[in-house]
């Protein structure tokens, strides 16, 4: 067994294998050097239709990667035996199923605290453990729309139709779930007393909002427009345009020292109405802007900028972002298996994360992962003759 290094490295962490938050938070754990150990289903979880097939995705998924993964029958008993054995050897475990799920199985906070009092118990939810929504199914887009956030991506009056599950699952719940793992850790080593931590996908994301509330609370009209105000493309001087090839620019030039910049390298800076940059003459200033941006490709306005403070940079797709001069100079990106993805972080200058195993690695079945776990051969050998593993003969390991 590979033996985790980084910040984290002494941070043992059981995973429950989940979609959407669970997995990024323990893949963000386990690349800063937490030893985390991912549970799964026997067969690994079926397909959930319409093109979201995540037995095929799991084969590549970015987000498994850095840590090894056993699949245990939670039906047997003898899976749920195992699951409180390592719950005693845990600093934390993290789930996302619905409210009382884990307590139905005999896993829940009070089962797993009892072999270990220390242990942070974090659940991941989109609603909350409790309240009137807590037993009803959602995802991204419906915690985004309850918690006020996805208004504020609104164009024309209206939010958008959809977006990716980044502000949510991701930030709204994975990274607010290892912040409180981690909080929950460090109160336990001090106090000896662990935790449940509630990282719930609206609390977060409601959480995250906070700049953006703080200027609606400050604005003379109260909560402001969505898509009106300085920061969400309503000014003309932060906002996206497109270029003459079809491809994007971003402007953010939001400082008079800034567009001032801008205005000097596009041979604006005398016409008064682009430098004085009142709110009554954004449609004319993003006209402007608009109009002479489509004039030449996106490479030519990136050259143009290049090294200013004009605050003009690309609208870069994955690959582009994977490829950009910038980003190779500073690794953002790796590449494992012929799949890009993003480096480990952020960054320790002394205890650097790194990827422990590549997402195919990861992807397989290892009970030899339970060795790092205090279990022998023979007490695995055991379990799987029980039925911890589901079919006898499903797992010996990786490949």
């Amino acid at each position: 067994m590979e033996q985790p290094t980084g910040p984290l490295a002494g941070v043992k962490i059981i995973e429950m294998t989940g979609i959407g938050p669970v997995p990024y938070a323990a893949m963000v754990l386990a690349d800063l050097g937490a030893q985390v150990i991912r549970i799964d289903r026997p067969g690994g979880y079926p397909s959930l239709g319409d093109g979201l097939d995540f037995a095929a995705m799991t084969q590549a998924a970015i987000f498994y990667r850095s840590r090894p993964m056993v699949q245990v029958d939670l039906k047997s008993q003898a899976g749920r035996d195992l699951i409180l054995r390592l719950a005693g050897d845990a600093s934390a475990l993290i789930e996302g199923y619905r409210p009382g799920t884990m307590e139905r199985l005999g896993l829940g906070p009070d089962a797993c605290h009892a072999r270990n009092p220390a242990l942070a118990y974090v659940r991941v939810t989109g609603w909350g453990q409790d309240g009137p929504m807590a037993g009803m199914a959602g995802h991204d887009l419906n915690y985004l729309g309850l918690s006020g956030v996805l208004s504020l991506f609104g164009r024309d009056g209206a939010p958008p139709r959809g977006m990716p599950p980044l502000v949510g699952d991701m930030a709204g719940g994975a990274l607010f779930a290892v912040i409180g793992l981690l909080s929950a850790v460090m109160q336990a080593r001090a106090t000896g007393t662990g935790q449940v931590v509630d990282a719930n996908i609206v609390d977060g994301s409601a959480n995250l909002a906070s700049l953006v509330t703080a200027l609606g609370a400050a604005s003379a009209a109260g909560a402001a427009t969505p898509g009106a105000g300085p920061l969400d493309g309503g000014r003309h001087f932060y906002r996206t345009y497109q270029c003459a090839d079809g491809e994007w620019l971003v402007v953010g030039a939001i400082e008079p020292a800034f567009r001032k910049i801008l205005l000097s390298r596009l041979g604006l800076d005398s016409d008064p109405r682009m430098v004085a940059a009142r709110p009554e003459d954004d449609a004319h200033c993003a006209d402007v802007l608009a109009r002479i941006f489509r004039q030449k490709p996106r490479d030519h306005w990136v050259a143009l900028f290049d090294g200013s403070d004009g605050c003009v940079t690309p609208v870069l797709s994955q690959p582009e972002a994977a490829a950009h001069p910038a980003n190779r100079a500073r690794d953002v990106f790796t590449r494992i298996d012929g799949v890009t993805q993003p480096a480990p972080a952020p960054r320790l200058s002394r205890t650097p994360g790194a990827i422990g195993r590549s997402p195919a690695e990861a992807a397989r079945p290892d009970t030899h992962a339970l060795s790092g776990w205090g279990l022998s051969e023979d007490e695995v050998s055991r379990l799987r003759a029980q039925g911890a593993f589901g079919a006898p003969d499903d797992d010996h390991g990786p490949a």
